[in-house]
C-alpha cells in the first residue's frame, strides 16, 4: 500500500505512526479541499486499525451528511493522486460503518454492504445536510490533534494544536510554504486544535483570500501568510481583499556571512565546506534553504557518485542563523550564518582547522 506519509520526514512519520490517522477537510461541502491523515511506513497499522481510528470522527453525524461526506470522497478519487487512494479508502469504510451503526436507511443516503463505494449509490442532497448552513474552508494540509507524547517530541510550548502529516501538492498549504511536521496553533488568530473548527475559521473567509496562520516549527514559533484558501464563502471581485487581511511586515534586507557544509555517515566518510561567502538577502527560511540546497548540488557535481542520497528542504532556525538537513543515508548538510562579519569568520577558521573537511571553491548564485 502507498502512503500518504512518503511526503512527511522520515522522522515524523515515526510520530505519526504513535499517534495514528487524521482527516482535514473530507466534509460534505467541501471534498474538492480533501486531504487525508497520513500513515507511516514503520510500525504501520492494519486497515481495519485505521478505519476504527476514523470512525469516531463521524458519530453524531446525521445520515444525510454521511451519505454526503462519502459522496465527495467518491467523487474525488479520480483526480487524486494514486497515493492518495488507499488512505481515501480508510475514511469512505469508516463513514460506512457509522452509517451502518446509526441504521441510515437508502433513502437517508445509506450505502448497504461493505463491498466497494458505489457514488451512483448515495441519493442524498449535499444541500440538504444540516452542515450547509456553516461555511467550511480548506488549505490543503491533512493534519491530527497535537498530543501529549508529540507536544513533547516536538518541543511544543502550547497544549493545543494541529500538526501537518501531508500535504495537497498545488494547494495553499504547500504553495505558502507549510511543511510536514509544522505545528499549526492559530489561524486567523484563532486557537486550533480539531480539524473540524480550523474548517469553519478557514471557512468565514472568501474563497482565494489568505491567512494568517502562526505555526510552530524547528521549536520556534512562525507566522506565515497562507493562500489562496478554498471556502464556500463567495470569492471577491479580482483584486480585492477582505477587511482583515493579514500583512506581514517585510523583514530587512541585511548582509549575512555564511560558511556550508555536508558532512556524510559511515566509517570512510567524506566532509566538504565552503568558503566564507557574503549574501545580502532577507534572512527568510525560503531565502536561506535555497542556498543551502545551491551548495548541496555544487558538492554533488565536485565529488560525483558521492553525495547520492536526496536531501530534504532544508530547515532553518526563524533568524536563519543555521540551515540543516539530513538525507536517508544521514548525510549532513548545513548552513551557519552570522550578521557580523568576525562571528562568520570564526565559524569558517573552525571548520578550516578540521583535518577531514574539504574546502569545496563555491560562490552562492546570484539571486
Amino acid at each position: 500500500m502507498q502512503r500518504v506519509s512518503k511526503a512527511a520526514r522520515a522522522w515524523m512519520a515515526a510520530l505519526v505512526a504513535v499517534s495514528g490517522a487524521a482527516m482535514v477537510s473530507g466534509c460534505a461541502l467541501d471534498p474538492v479541499g480533501l486531504a487525508i491523515g497520513a500513515v507511516s511506513a514503520v510500525n504501520m497499522p492494519s486497515e481495519a486499525s485505521l478505519v476504527a481510528d476514523m470512525v469516531p470522527s463521524y458519530r453524531g453525524t446525521d445520515c444525510q451528511a454521511l451519505a454526503s461526506l462519502q459522496r465527495g470522497y467518491i467523487d474525488r478519487l479520480p483526480s487524486l493522486d494514486p497515493e492518495f487512494h488507499e488512505a481515501v479508502m480508510v475514511n469512505v469504510k469508516a463513514v460506512r460503518q457509522v452509517m451502518a451503526e446509526q441504521h441510515c436507511t437508502a433513502g437517508a443516503g445509506a450505502v448497504a454492504g461493505t463491498g466497494s463505494a458505489s457514488a451512483a449509490a448515495v441519493t442524498a442532497d449535499p444541500a440538504a445536510a444540516p452542515a450547509a448552513r456553516e461555511p467550511q474552508g480548506t488549505m490543503g494540509a491533512a493534519v491530527e490533534p497535537l498530543t501529549p507524547h508529540l507536544m513533547q517530541a516536538l518541543g511544543v510550548e502550547s497544549p493545543r494544536g494541529l500538526v501537518v502529516t501531508a500535504l495537497i501538492p498545488g494547494k495553499a498549504a504547500e504553495l505558502s510554504d507549510i511543511r510536514a511536521g509544522d505545528v499549526i496553533l492559530e489561524v486567523r488568530g484563532v486557537a486550533v486544535g480539531d480539524a473540524v473548527q480550523m474548517r469553519g475559521v478557514l471557512g468565514a473567509v472568501p474563497s482565494g483570500q489568505s491567512v494568517l496562520v502562526k505555526l510552530w516549527r524547528a521549536r520556534e514559533p512562525r507566522e506565515l501568510i497562507v493562500g489562496p484558501i478554498i471556502s464556500t464563502t463567495p470569492a471577491l471581485p479580482p483584486g480585492a481583499v477582505y477587511a482583515d487581511a493579514p500583512v506581514l511586515a517585510a523583514a530587512p534586507v541585511r548582509e549575512r556571512f555564511c560558511v556550508a557544509q555536508m558532512t556524510g555517515s559511515g566509517l570512510f566518510s567524506s566532509s566538504v565546506h565552503s568558503p566564507l561567502f557574503t549574501v545580502r538577502n532577507d534572512g527568510s527560511e525560503a531565502e536561506s534553504a535555497k542556498l543551502t540546497t545551491a551548495f548541496w548540488e555544487a558538492a554533488r557535481k565536485a565529488q560525483p557518485g558521492y553525495w547520492l542520497a536526496p536531501h530534504p528542504r532544508p530547515t532553518c532556525t526563524r533568524d536563519s542563523k543555521v540551515c540543516t538537513s539530513a538525507s536517508a543515508d544521514s548525510d549532513v548538510l548545513m548552513m551557519l550564518c552570522e550578521t557580523d562579519r568576525r562571528k562568520g569568520a570564526e565559524i569558517y577558521e573552525a571548520l578550516r582547522r578540521d583535518k577531514p573537511q574539504t574546502e569545496l571553491p563555491w560562490s552562492p548564485p546570484a539571486s
